[in-house]
């Protein structure tokens, strides 16, 4: 009777394996679009900002590139090495992914600081201006679309990926503002533009770092998660007590253990039947979770 569950339970995170990685993929195409354009458009210009912002794209392209390598080999089956299965190279990923923001964004920092104290002409500013609301409409359209997956999916590489464009439109606006003062003169503000920039993706960094070392970790699930959980496990017919709750994240999946008291009375089979409804009762509730391993022993007289 329960492989049928297992089954469609199985088939059901393979389906999300596959949108995960289409949207992974987009996120890639879409990177390429914006590395050619901004590369044109930094050589036109030689503009230190739109220069942070191909900088700032050519690590969204590897850090997009780490997602769907994450996302791909988190959905392998559990083997003899991985016997909980692969699902923290998710959590690999997006912190690999931090790891290039902060690079790209100590780089920028240093050569900002740089032209501030030596500014250089900057060409063909209108030029640049386009280029950025190009990347604003790209941005907005592509970051609400990686948001919405990885909160459908769960999925903390998509996350990370999906904050890579939000950056990297709220940096496009910083360089609107500088390229505007630029045109009125000010050259300065072309270095302070990318400044904002590299601080800006250094904050979305610390969020998304402090997530996957938490999960990385095994952090347990929210106070309200596990409430719920026990709140399940408590009123399942049969089952007179339980204790030793245990649970975790791997990747966007839960795992979770807990020991049931029953009856000394019962037989095993009606044991392991309360066990089974338990688990199912838990997994209808919370269908991320991936495994929930039970423990059955009998009520101390």
């Amino acid at each position: 009777m329960g492989k049928p569950k297992i089954q469609k339970q199985s088939n059901k995170f393979a389906f999300e394996e596959s949108k995960k990685l289409r949207a992974a993929s987009l996120s890639i195409g879409v990177n390429i679009f914006l590395i050619v354009m901004k590369l044109a458009v930094a050589l036109i210009t030689g503009s230190l900002a739109i220069l942070a912002e191909l900088a700032h794209s050519c690590f969204d392209m590897l850090a997009s590139v780490f997602a769907y390598l994450g996302i791909r080999k988190a959905g392998e089956p559990a083997d003899s090495t991985h016997h909980y299965g692969h699902e923290k190279f998710e959590n690999l990923s997006s912190l690999a992914q931090v790891v290039l923001i902060v690079l790209t964004s100590v780089i920028i920092i240093y050569e900002a600081l740089e032209r501030i104290f030596s500014p250089k002409e900057i060409k063909a500013t209108e030029l640049g201006l386009i280029a950025m609301v190009v990347t604003i409409g790209v941005d907005y359209f592509v970051s609400r679309y990686l948001h919405r997956a990885s909160e459908e999916y769960g999925s903390c590489a998509l996350e990370a990926d999906a904050y890579h464009f939000t950056t990297d439109l709220w940096g496009a606006i910083a360089v609107i503002v500088g390229l505007v003062f630029v045109l009125m003169g000010f050259l300065v503000f072309d270095a302070v533009a990318a400044i904002f920039v590299a601080l800006l993706m250094l904050w979305i960094s610390y969020k998304l770092g402090k997530k996957s070392i938490n999960a990385l970790m095994d952090v347990s699930p929210s106070d309200t998660v596990t409430e719920r959980i026990c709140t399940i496990i408590a009123s399942t017919p049969g089952v007179k007590h339980f204790h030793k709750l245990k649970a975790r994240h791997a990747g966007n999946k839960m795992l979770v253990e807990f020991h049931v008291q029953v009856s000394p009375e019962i037989t095993v089979q009606e044991g392991h039947d309360i066990a089974h409804d338990v688990k199912e009762r838990v997994i209808k509730e919370f269908p991320n979770i991936k495994e929930v391993t039970i423990h059955v022993e009998p009520v101390i007289q």
